[in-house]
């Protein structure tokens, strides 16, 4: 399984119950393989105003996109469109219980590894609605980058 650079744009966008809206933008790099199940997308998200960061991979395959976040604040989100998902937020302050309504998510990645991913749902926090999201990435190979 050869992992291959990648650079990736990332824009998050969520509503709250009051419809502000909350956005992220974000170009970092990382790598992308594949397997007989799919392709597994791995990459460290920083937070804009903390030195926090977060290894992500993103296992997309089957119809269904997989998220694991490891550090500080983790979870492990399972987004398959119309089917709703129970988890948990894992906090420095305590575990908190998360579901998600996936609306839409799809995925697309060619055989050299560009591609993007587009998801869009529902969370709740502890049974309650907290928010709508977005959630957009796009991902392009070394060979488009310049990237060594």
């Amino acid at each position: 399984m050869k992992k291959t650079p990648v650079r990736l744009t990332v824009i998050g966008t969520a509503y709250n119950r009051n419809q502000d809206e909350e956005a992220m933008h974000m170009t970092t790099f990382g790598t992308i393989c594949s397997d007989s199940r799919g392709w597994k997308l791995r990459y460290t998200e920083q937070g804009a105003d903390s030195n926090e960061k977060h290894d992500i991979t993103m296992t997309m395959g089957d119809g269904m996109v997989t998220v694991a976040r490891k550090g500080a604040f983790a979870s492990d989100l399972v987004f398959r469109q119309g089917h709703r998902f129970e988890g948990s937020y894992h906090t420095p302050y305590g575990d908190l219980s998360m579901g998600i309504y996936p609306t839409q998510v799809d995925y697309s990645v060619n055989p050299e590894g560009d591609g993007a991913v587009s998801l869009r749902y529902q969370l709740d926090i502890q049974g309650r609605y907290a928010s709508v999201h977005k959630l957009d990435i796009a991902f392009e190979t070394n060979k488009k980058t310049g990237r060594a």
